[in-house]
């Protein structure tokens, strides 16, 4: 059974270490400290949900840009490697929809990923999200130019 419980501080070393694993695939790949992300979460309380699988962290899944007049916000899921080619962010994601509505009363979810994180489109494209823009050439990674893609979902 999934949860989703705000992350507070003590939750930060297992954010971080999330975080930072995966860092390849996100838009900004930097390398953060603890200290860091603890003075990152103190100035910006940002809008983060520990992801919990019958009581064990498995990530964490972050929501921005909450926009009432379109009624949508963008979302985002990051697991834990040992948790990751299970089907787990399926589900997860299957489990915060109905409290992403109710929560927040949107009908449209939305995110970004780049186009070199194969294995997230098709996990998107799975959960009905289709590809609405594209920014090319957002970043590098491995010597090669990449783009952002937007996709959008109705809930």
């Amino acid at each position: 059974m999934f949860e989703f419980v705000p992350i507070q501080e003590k939750d930060l070393p297992f954010l971080i270490e999330v975080r930072n694993e995966c860092r390849d695939f996100l838009h900004d790949n930097r390398t953060f400290t603890l200290a860091d992300c603890q003075a990152w979460f103190r100035e910006t309380r940002p809008n983060f949900y520990l992801v919990l699988l019958d009581g064990v962290p498995i990530g964490y899944l972050r929501l921005s840009r909450h926009d009432m007049k379109s009624s949508s916000i963008y979302v985002g899921m990051d697991l834990h490697h040992q948790f990751r080619g299970r089907g787990l962010a399926q589900q997860a994601y299957a489990a915060f929809w109905p409290i992403l509505k109710e929560r927040y009363q949107v009908s449209t979810a939305k995110l970004e990923v780049l186009s070199h994180n194969v294995a997230a489109q098709r996990l998107y494209q799975k959960l009905g999200f289709s590809e609405t823009a594209r920014l090319p050439r957002y970043a590098e990674r491995d010597g090669r130019a990449v783009d952002s893609i937007i996709m959008s979902k109705p809930l």
